[in-house]
């Protein structure tokens, strides 16, 4: 493989031809005779995302050797779930774009977005179910549950300026992260580990999760919408008030002023999304939560198991420092 290419480039080439029958079954389980379904599922799954849930549970079980054929559906499952949440989320946040591109709900409207999302939760259970293990669906209810807790704990804190580090992961874990977990565990559960690497797999997809979101978090107030492939500078505009806004204002009386002004309104006004990343960047918010990111990144690298091939743990390594250092 290239040496120029990147971890989660490298990833996605290592399992190019596993993610195509991904493809495939995605493909097989959007099949229905009710048209916007498939349209809907196929719009926002073909959307141009990293799918690195899936691709987690793929190399995981590719570390351990699987030869079995229950990763696929499962990885569908995941991505499924990920899928839903996106539709429910963009709904949710009255968000137009996702990626660059119109959001399903822009195209076809809320109705048909919650809808739609509610049949890809269903069609995973279905799933679920046809691969038979008490284990994946009690994984995959809990999963499920903490997303939809993650959701309405985000809304309850709403432009909540008491906002601590502690809430602030709070959220991500249960709204992001979980899911994260989720794949790294099945990769290891269908692979016939033992319950601590089983534990351990999952703790390291929670942690890669976490720092995955903090830097989603960082670029929201540094990233250019060209590079991020999304619009930025719009969680404190939707009232989230994460990691590096919360310890920006601990440092800067002025900016929690605006931000309180903000809050008032629920909207901001003409200049204040500029001059509010702007500030957070100089009170060092942003790198307060790189290094936060960059402390989860390093506690993934030390779950990672001494057994399974040499060269995908390096590449687990190393993809759990990527998702800390990323700038898109």
């Amino acid at each position: 493989m290239s040496e120029s290419l990147n971890p989660l480039q490298r990833a996605i080439k290592l399992c190019a031809e596993d993610m195509k029958r991904v493809n495939a079954c995605i493909a097989d389980n959007l099949q229905s005779d009710i048209m916007m379904i498939p349209a809907i599922g196929h719009y926002i799954v073909g959307s141009g995302g990293k799918r690195l849930r899936p691709l987690l549970c793929l190399l995981i079980a590719r570390l351990f050797n699987y030869t079995g054929d229950r990763h696929i559906p499962l990885a569908v499952v995941i991505e499924f779930i990920h899928t839903a949440s996106l539709l429910h989320d963009d709904v949710v946040d009255s968000s137009d774009q996702r990626r660059g591109s119109p959001s399903a709900n822009g195209v076809w409207g809320n109705q048909a977005s919650v809808l739609v999302g509610d049949y890809l939760f269903s069609r995973a259970f279905q799933m679920m179910v046809r691969d038979d293990d008490m284990h994946m669906l009690r994984l995959m209810s809990d999963v499920t549950n903490a997303l939809a807790e993650g959701e309405v704990l985000q809304l309850s804190r709403t432009f909540h300026l008491e906002m601590t580090l502690r809430e602030s992961l709070e959220v991500i874990e249960r709204k992001t992260a979980v899911l994260f977990a989720a794949a790294g565990e099945v990769g290891a559960h269908i692979s016939g580990e033992s319950a601590q690497v089983v534990r351990n797999m999952s703790e390291y997809g929670m942690c890669l999760g976490v720092a995955f979101q903090l830097m989603d978090d960082a670029l929201d107030y540094v990233a250019r919408t060209a590079d991020a492939g999304k619009p930025v500078g719009h969680d404190l505009e939707e009232g989230k008030i994460t990691l590096p806004l919360i310890h920006a204002m601990q440092q800067d009386a002025a900016l929690r002023q605006r931000v309180e002004a903000i809050a008032e309104r629920g909207c901001y006004a003409d200049d204040d999304r500029n001059w509010v990343r702007q500030r957070v960047v100089q009170a060092g918010g942003v790198e307060a939560t790189m290094q936060q990111a960059e402390a989860y990144a390093q506690r993934a690298v030390t779950l990672l198991p001494t057994h399974g091939d040499g060269e995908l743990l390096a590449l687990l390594a190393e993809l759990a420092r990527f998702s800390a250092r990323r700038a898109y």
